[in-house]
């Protein structure tokens, strides 16, 4: 007679893993920098946006890189490149300056009137002069997806000679929202001043120095321009991806979209050990932005290959989050940083051999398990129902996009 297996008994099993689903031996016949808080989400509010979130930022003024040539239209005359005449949270005349002031490198008036873009999608929020010293003042909304997180941050553009966008409208990545001018009583050559805020509380003229607030305020309040850009050139969208996995830790849930509709609803279990995952061995799920780089399904080799329920689905765990923090605390390497940020960019399979660990992904169980029990079985994977594995192996495609959070 075949013993039967209880759940007990295989919790208790499971406990007694050498190394869990990071290590399990799997045998295939085949192979196929500054920021504010983020938004709280949930499985319902994460995907929801009034507008079209950032795909990645550009500079303001000049070519997508802020470089490039412009005419003088005084004189038709051709000036080489940009520059950041006054530097983010740099003391001077005014106090310490919460942005970028952009002048063309002919210098005096040269740029007057040369075109401003928005530097990323987003909706307009102020639109309007504003008066002494900032003249015509423009501040463009943008949500983005970073990592697991939702954000948002404004970009303002003061000193304006026109304005071609009004408040709600919605702005595409590089489209031309208005043009270099003066402040009002032309005490400044022509530049644009250029902030990006995380706190949208801010009255549109707020300046930081005439409320008394020091430069750690002000690296709190708001971003500088330049890092900000650079290290944000593309980003990922949930949005547009044509399956969609999210996972929601505090509500033990999964949802599965294709494209863009709700597919289907899930429960599941998480890593033995609560919080987000660290380092190798600390039996904690991660959190984050993966993608699907394998799959099997059948039989598993190794002591433990029945707690696969039969089915693996592998993220590429760490990401390039992941490494960035690694590398703050002292765990990686800036190589190992590089690799693992290109591949997982490209959706390919990243380092699992580091302190950070590896081997993260959705996978079933020995046996099934109640909702109502224990829901921290594993050693950092999402353990899902039998019976639900079963459905939605077919229908997570490699290269699908899972975020954790």
């Amino acid at each position: 007679m075949k013993q039967q297996l209880t759940y007990g008994f295989l919790f208790s099993l499971w406990l007694s893993f050498a190394s869990g689903c990071q290590r399990a031996e799997v045998k295939t016949t085949h192979r196929d920098a500054t920021a504010a808080p983020a938004i709280a989400v949930t499985l319902d509010s994460y995907l929801r946006t009034e507008y079209p979130p950032a795909d990645g930022f550009d500079f303001a003024i000049g070519d997508a890189n802020g470089k490039g040539a412009y005419v003088d239209a005084a004189t038709g005359k051709q000036h080489e490149g940009w520059y950041v005449a006054t530097k983010f949270n740099e003391q001077y005349a005014l106090g310490l300056h919460p942005a970028e002031d952009w002048n063309g490198r002919g210098g005096g008036n040269t740029d007057m009137g040369q075109p401003v873009y928005a530097v990323a999608h987003g909706r307009v929020k102020f639109a309007a002069p504003a008066g002494q010293p900032w003249g015509n003042v423009v501040i463009v909304e943008h949500t983005f997806y970073e990592n697991h997180e939702r954000r948002e941050i404004l970009s303002l553009y003061a000193h304006l000679q026109t304005m071609a966008v009004k408040k709600g409208e919605i702005v595409k990545r590089r489209q031309r929202i208005a043009t270099i001018g003066q402040d009002p009583d032309k005490t400044f050559a022509a530049h644009l001043h250029l902030e990006l805020r995380w706190d949208a509380t801010l009255a549109p003229t707020y300046w930081p120095s005439s409320n008394g607030k020091d430069a750690a305020w002000i690296r709190e309040h708001y971003a500088a321009p330049t890092a900000f850009i650079q290290a944000r050139r593309k980003l990922f969208v949930p949005q547009n991806e044509a399956t969609l996995v999210l996972v929601d830790q505090d509500q033990y849930k999964m949802q599965l979209y294709q494209r863009g509709k709700l597919a289907g609803a899930y429960d599941i279990s998480l890593g033995q050990a609560k919080g987000q995952k660290r380092v190798q061995g600390d039996n904690k799920t991660p959190k984050g932005m993966y993608f699907v780089i394998h799959k099997h399904r059948g039989k598993f080799d190794g002591a433990y290959g029945a707690y696969y329920g039969g089915h693996w689905i592998k993220l590429n765990y760490p990401n390039r989050y992941d490494a960035a923090r690694g590398k703050a605390e002292g765990l990686l390497n800036d190589e190992q940083v590089r690799a693992i940020a290109t591949n997982w960019e490209a959706r390919q399979a990243t380092n699992e051999r580091t302190r950070l660990g590896g081997g993260i992904g959705f996978h079933g169980w020995a046996a099934e398990w109640p909702n109502d029990g224990p829901r921290h079985l594993s050693w950092g994977c999402v353990v899902m129902h039998l019976y639900d594995i079963r459905k939605v192996f077919d229908e997570i495609p490699s290269g699908a996009m899972v975020v954790i959070f």
